[in-house]
């Protein structure tokens, strides 16, 4: 009887972390052809095919949204060669990124804030820098060092039957940065989810 009495006690345990797992799910964003980055117009970088982001959707809360995560290795980006084709420029993220995925209008709107590390390797020297991101289905905007230009970028909201989607994120490049520093920097992830909660909008 202590035997039993001992397994009930560990099973009883284990229920509460299986309903939190099965409660999550897991959609990973696979990154297309039409992703790039851009300092300012002044040079494009188009992101390699083959990149994803996984998203780790909790179950949908009040008001028909659902909130998500991404861990630093949820993250997939294939190194950008530079135009010059002197070197390459890889992104990841530095922490732990959360964000609501939200019923708009018959659509779905995604918001997240992510802290990126730019990581330059070329012949001559590299290095890493940090950047704070506000990625959106919406409109995102910024502006150079000098304030004298402003960029702003469209994304597209979450199309549930097709599931495509363009998230966009726009900041300041550094004046130490290459390429072009200084710059407004503004990027578009474009891609296609293999699978999306099945409560969600």
């Amino acid at each position: 009887m202590a035997r039993l009495a001992r397994a009930l006690v560990v099973l009883a345990l284990l229920l509460p972390a299986a309903r939190t797992s099965a409660e999550e799910l897991v959609g990973t964003l696979h990154l297309d052809g039409l992703s790039f980055i851009s300092f300012e117009g002044f040079e494009t970088l188009p992101i390699p095919s083959g990149g994803t982001i996984r998203f780790h959707f909790a179950s949908p809360t009040v008001g028909s949204s659902v909130s998500f995560s991404i861990g630093p290795g949820d993250v997939v980006i294939p190194p950008i060669p530079l135009s010059s084709g002197g070197g390459t420029l890889t992104y990841t993220l530095a922490s732990p990124a959360s964000g609501v995925l939200a019923l708009v209008q018959g659509q779905a709107q995604i918001q997240l804030t992510a802290s990126v590390h730019a990581a330059l390797d070329r012949p001559e020297g590299g290095g890493t820098l940090s950047y704070t991101l506000r990625f959106t289905t919406e409109t995102a905007s910024a502006s150079n060092v000098a304030g004298t230009q402003t960029v702003s970028v469209q994304g597209a909201r979450l199309d549930l039957g097709g599931r495509y989607v363009q998230l966009v994120g726009a900041t300041t490049n550094q004046t130490q940065a290459i390429p072009e520093p200084g710059k407004a920097v503004y990027t578009v992830l474009s891609g296609t989810f293999d699978q999306l909660p099945q409560q969600a909008p």
